[in-house]
């Protein structure tokens, strides 16, 4: 059961972010259907982040309290309702308004996935099954580009973003009958712990003051930026500095995205093996994941000096699957703060994060629109990411020290 859950949270994932990129890979149809200039389209990548890190965090506190699977069904019927009213956008406010409701609803899927794996998979797997999710995002916003871009070529971008809808609804009843909320004994364990146990300031008090909680949030925020870019403007940056045609951009997107979830998957793998001969979590999973995300922001920044194609290709390869090693690893070491309110720790994590979703897209959009040429615009939001995670990252580094937990998962590996 418990890769019956993986797989399908894994497709889930692709589902998501399958939603937040298209808007990148239509981006070019829909300015020019909407008449829309750059910092109008900055508008729209950052208005889908206005409500997500709230919705994010009450989402998994909900699911924390009714269910992960009741959760997660309802958020993907959401997501059909508003992938189909997409057809009746014909001006600029109701782009916008379908951004801040589609994000609103897409906030909690992430941590409330991320809490519901780790439930299901002891602690040597744990890095493993959460690189599946975030290989999921990365093959939604990605690896299926060049399919999204054909059907955006031959039908328009709204009906390719009402096929998403369909999508989201065979999903929603693969999931609803095919998965189970948790492992049998994992699960009477939790529902005991909720039966006796409510949110404390004592709670609240240990999240603010955890040097651990604070650090991974800023190493993910900042990796965050590098995300939101890549589904955002890195289409538009492929074509309108590098040279590529729609089509050439559509497979460059998808190459990416192939190559780096190797890469982070292996970083993973690298974590979990560390950690099942170690048990040291400061070496497997701090270690592991800062110098990834170091290496992947030096990557990102040479890209402001040398713009041969193939050279771009290869180093957004190797930026995003070393930066995106936080993401695996980020929702394990706040799990293990504070076991028993998973939901909620992933969704801090994640929706502080999201927070540069916000301003990612609107900061890019001005300076490219301000600068005297695209190509200086886009090297100074480029250069202000890599150094925004090559400054996070070495805090993450220095400080993150994770305490050493058991985790109620571990009773799954029997049960489930």
């Amino acid at each position: 059961m418990r890769w019956t859950v993986l797989v399908l949270l894994f497709f889930g994932m692709i589902v998501n972010f399958a939603d937040k990129s298209i808007i990148g890979l239509a981006a070019k149809p829909i300015m020019e259907d909407l008449n829309l200039s750059y910092a109008e389209w900055g508008i729209v990548g950052s208005a889908y982040y206005w409500l997500y890190p709230i919705t994010g965090i009450f989402g998994a506190a909900w699911a924390d309290k009714i269910g992960a699977k009741k959760v997660l069904s309802f958020l993907m019927l959401t997501w059909a309702v508003l992938q189909f009213g997409v057809i009746a956008i014909t001006a600029l406010p109701l782009l916008i308004v379908y951004r801040i409701l589609l994000g609103a609803f897409e906030g909690p899927f992430s941590p409330v996935a991320y809490s519901h794996a780790d439930r299901w998979f002891p602690p040597k797997l744990k890095g493993f099954a959460n690189s599946v999710l975030v290989s999921g995002a990365t093959v939604g916003a990605m690896v299926v580009a060049p399919l999204l871009v054909a059907m955006i070529v031959a039908w328009g971008w709204k009906v390719a973003f009402a096929a998403l809808g369909g999508v989201s609804i065979i999903w929603f009843f693969l999931f609803m009958f095919l998965t189970k909320e948790s492992p049998v004994e994992a699960y009477e364990k939790v529902k005991k712990k909720k039966k006796l146990e409510k949110f404390t300031l004592k709670d609240l008090k240990h999240i603010a003051t955890s040097k651990v909680a604070l650090f991974t949030t800023l190493a993910y925020f900042s990796t965050y930026f590098i995300v939101v870019w890549i589904a955002t403007w890195l289409p538009l940056y492929l074509v309108d500095v590098i040279g590529m045609s729609t089509g050439q951009m559509g497979f460059a997107v998808a190459a990416i995205g192939i190559v780096s979830v190797a890469i982070y998957m292996g970083v993973s793998v690298i974590s979990d093996y560390l950690f099942k001969k170690t048990k040291d979590w400061k070496l497997s999973r701090v270690y592991v994941t800062g110098l990834s995300m170091l290496l992947g922001a030096a990557c990102m920044l040479s890209v402001v000096v040398y713009q041969n194609p193939i050279w771009v290709i290869i180093a957004m390869c190797l930026a995003k699957g070393l930066t995106y090693a936080i993401l695996p690893i980020g929702p394990t070491i706040m799990i293990n703060e504070l076991p028993e309110r998973g939901g909620l720790m992933t969704s801090i994590l994640t929706s502080s994060g999201n927070l540069a979703g916000i301003v990612a897209p609107l900061a890019t959009g001005f300076v490219v629109n301000l600068a005297s040429t695209k190509l200086l615009g886009y090297n100074l939001s480029i250069g202000a990411m890599a150094i925004l995670v090559l400054v996070f990252s070495l805090l993450f580094l220095l400080v993150v020290r994770p305490k050493t937990t058991e985790n109620t998962s571990e009773l799954s590996e029997e049960a489930s």
